[in-house]
């Protein structure tokens, strides 16, 4: 839970940072394209699946389904997101699969890296899931077949 703990934090401060540092023109430049609204400001207290169950979710489609290796999904850590993201005016329950790496210097410290694999968006109805391209540098999207949400209260 600790290190869950972490992880978010550490999410959030890098999406916090990248907030601060962008000016007014790239923000207008983004609402003509696929924008994800800051997640800050979005709360997921409407959306149908959310938590263990939006986890579950993703965790219930195949690793091809995914865009990941069978290596990524057996190392990937799936973190949702306590705050909800926007993509073209519907919200969205956003899941990453991310691999934390280990880094120790000369001196012995310990620092983590952390790679995010895949980015998965599962709108608050529970109708739609979105699986984000990774390869490319742009906000595109595919969508994938929705499934029977498993549910953590079994």
């Amino acid at each position: 839970m600790k290190k869950l703990i972490a992880v978010l934090l550490s999410v959030f401060l890098v999406a916090g940072a990248f907030a601060a540092c962008s000016n007014k023109s790239e923000k207008e430049n983004n609402t003509e394209h696929n924008h994800i609204a800051t997640a800050a400001t979005i709360t997921t207290d409407k959306a149908k699946i959310k938590d263990m169950d939006a986890l579950n979710l993703i965790k219930s489609y195949s690793p091809e389904e995914l865009s990941l290796t069978n290596q990524d999904m057996h190392e990937c850590s799936f973190m949702i997101l306590s705050s909800g993201a926007e993509l073209n005016g519907e919200y969205y329950v956003k899941v990453i699969a991310t691999v934390k790496t280990e880094h120790v210097d000369e001196e012995g410290n310990v620092s983590y890296t952390l790679d995010n694999r895949g980015e998965y968006y599962i709108r608050y109805d529970g109708k739609q899931v979105l699986k984000k391209d990774m390869t490319s540098g742009e906000e595109k999207f595919e969508e994938l077949e929705v499934k029977e949400v498993p549910s953590s209260e079994e």
